[in-house]
């Protein structure tokens, strides 16, 4: 059964579409104005690419959205932008430059919306006084290693089971399905937990997830690490390929380095034998010292053997059903 924070998602692309759909003939909104409509102005890109997929312009006016400054931005007619300012000049809309003239006088900001990403931040942050940071070591007999793969209009999930002792692969597993929920910049578990369901599903006791993502080395101290822990109940670790936020301590031990935020150890950036490092934090149910070593424990190359393998899994998984 899923868990309750990743129920019932809102269908965001239908979202953005009534949302375009309230503006006005001569009138225009901006992609970050729709954005700001859903709760959260880092969906903009989210915007311009629903707003590229439109198939209903009569329901959808998509000619209305154009950037921040008042350009044009895309539009799909065959005719392109140029199609684009001669509708909206039709409406009373003056072009010049490329741009909409007076912007301010036009610009269509009083949309009705429930905001669904605000929610769903709401639920996220909800989630935090939930996650376990236990001080002693865990058990640990299997580590797995998560990784979804995306095709055009489906996804590969998949997952490769390590015994914890000899280091060896000892079960995989990969499933199709189709990702609904879109992009968007820190929302990310809301659109992978739900494919790697089935798969968290399996998992059995005594083994510890390394995932692809932070884990409280985060700006909300909750990545998706902490997410997939909480909501499917396991030991997490996440594998950062990236800082999100903290400060890199200077002194390194055996290639790691602790990352601290407002003073605070969140994880360590560590590197065996590459100058790129991994953020290493813990997600959910285990010790921040056991979650570096059974990173390093893992450790080969730069990335940690379970999410390189799941990783490749997922890939040949989205090759093989391109291929068929």
């Amino acid at each position: 059964m899923m868990h309750p924070s990743l129920d019932d998602l809102p269908d965001l692309w239908e979202e953005v579409y009534e949302l375009v759909s309230q503006v006005p003939e001569g009138m225009v909104t901006t992609y970050g104005e729709v954005a700001k409509a859903l709760g959260d102005s880092i969906a903009a890109r989210f915007v311009g690419l629903a707003m590229s997929m439109n198939t209903d312009v009569a329901r959808v006016p998509c000619r209305r959205v154009v950037r921040s400054n008042g350009g044009l931005g895309g539009y799909t007619s065959p005719k392109g932008v140029a199609e684009k300012a001669r509708l909206l000049k039709n409406e009373g809309i003056t072009i010049r430059n490329g741009r909409v003239a007076d912007l301010e006088r036009h610009l269509f900001t009083s949309f009705q919306s429930s905001e669904p990403l605000r929610l769903l931040r709401k639920r996220q942050r909800a989630l935090k006084s939930q996650v376990a940071a236990p001080v002693s070591d865990i058990e640990i007999d299997r580590v797995v290693g998560m990784d979804v793969s995306y095709g055009t209009d489906r996804a590969f999930a998949s997952m490769v089971v390590f015994d914890a002792r000899s280091g060896s692969v000892i079960a995989e597993r990969a499933v199709a399905t189709r990702a609904v929920f879109p992009y968007i910049p820190t929302y990310l578990a809301f659109r992978e937990l739900p494919l790697i369901a089935p798969l968290a599903a399996l998992v059995e006791d005594g083994t510890v997830v390394m995932y692809d993502g932070n884990g409280i080395l985060h700006p909300e101290k909750f990545g998706i690490a902490s997410h997939a822990g909480v909501a499917f109940d396991l030991p997490t670790i996440g594998v950062a390929k990236r800082l999100l936020c903290g400060r890199v301590d200077t002194h390194a031990s055996e290639g790691a380095s602790r990352v601290t935020l407002d003073g605070e150890v969140l994880g360590y950036a560590y590197s065996r034998h590459s100058r790129s490092p991994v953020y290493v934090s813990p997600g959910n149910g285990i010790s921040q010292a056991q979650a570096l070593l059974t990173v390093m424990a893992f450790t080969k190359h730069r990335i940690p053997q379970p999410i390189r393998a799941a990783h490749k899994l997922a890939n040949e998984a989205r090759r093989s059903a391109i291929n068929k």
